[in-house]
């Protein structure tokens, strides 16, 4: 694993979406090396190295790690340090970041049927997964994602999954909205995830195994009934965060 480095970087790209959620691009100085899954450090305040690291906070990588100088977060606004990045930060802005950290990595998929199941923005680390597939960089039998949002307006990376749907064999998508989408869609259904009906679809597969990334009340609900469908707790791997 890549040892983790402080990386002097500067917003070129700002994309924002309902309720605040923002996707920010980043161009570092030099070439980062990050594994899909797992996350970075990220300071707003510049970074003297005579000083101690300056304030900041976790956001998973989103895109894929092509050893170039392109870096992705995608956040939701939770606090005064997330709403001081969506308000003071500008194309042009410089940051700090430190990466890679993080256990929460897919080397466990090779050759596996995986599922990922996503509330809101803990669809980031799968995007930066779902990404290094599209470039033949992780190989699985099979992945599913089920993706959870809670209208219609956070649904924001239907394109990367319909591309994913058209060129990944073993793909497919189901997205989850809790209020405001016709259930008469391919790949849409109204209502939250249904827990006990994914797991009952998808554990009978010997080489099943589970990545959750969202709400802690979403991963447990996912984790508790996994378990009690038979799956062992090693094929069960989560990013929980609040």
């Amino acid at each position: 694993m890549a040892a983790p480095r402080k990386v002097r970087a500067t917003v070129t790209g700002i994309q924002r979406y309902e309720g605040e959620i923002t996707l920010f691009k980043l161009q570092t100085e030099v070439p980062c090396r990050f594994k899909p899954g797992q996350f970075l450090h990220f300071a707003i305040d510049p970074y003297d190295p005579s000083f101690n690291w300056p304030e900041s906070r976790v956001f998973s990588i989103a895109n894929a790690p092509t050893g170039d100088t392109e870096i992705e977060i995608l956040i939701s606004p939770k606090g005064t340090f997330t709403q001081r990045m969506i308000h003071d930060l500008q194309i042009g802005s410089e940051a700090w970041i430190k990466l890679p950290f993080g256990v929460f990595n897919f080397d466990s998929s090779i050759g596996k049927d995986v599922v990922l199941v996503a509330g809101g923005t803990g669809i980031s680390p799968f995007l930066s997964f779902l990404r290094s597939q599209l470039e033949k960089e992780v190989s699985c039998k099979s992945v599913q994602l089920y993706y959870g949002v809670r209208n219609p307006g956070l649904i924001i990376f239907d394109g990367l999954l319909s591309e994913c749907a058209l060129n990944l064999p073993g793909f497919n998508y189901h997205i989850y909205c809790e209020r405001g989408l016709s259930a008469d869609t391919t790949f849409q259904h109204t209502g939250m995830l249904p827990v006990s009906e994914i797991v009952k679809s998808t554990a009978s597969s010997p080489s099943v195994v589970y990545y959750l990334s969202g709400p802690a009340a979403m991963i447990g609900a996912f984790e508790k009934e996994i378990l009690r469908q038979g799956v062992s707790g090693e094929r069960v791997i989560y990013d929980r965060w609040e």
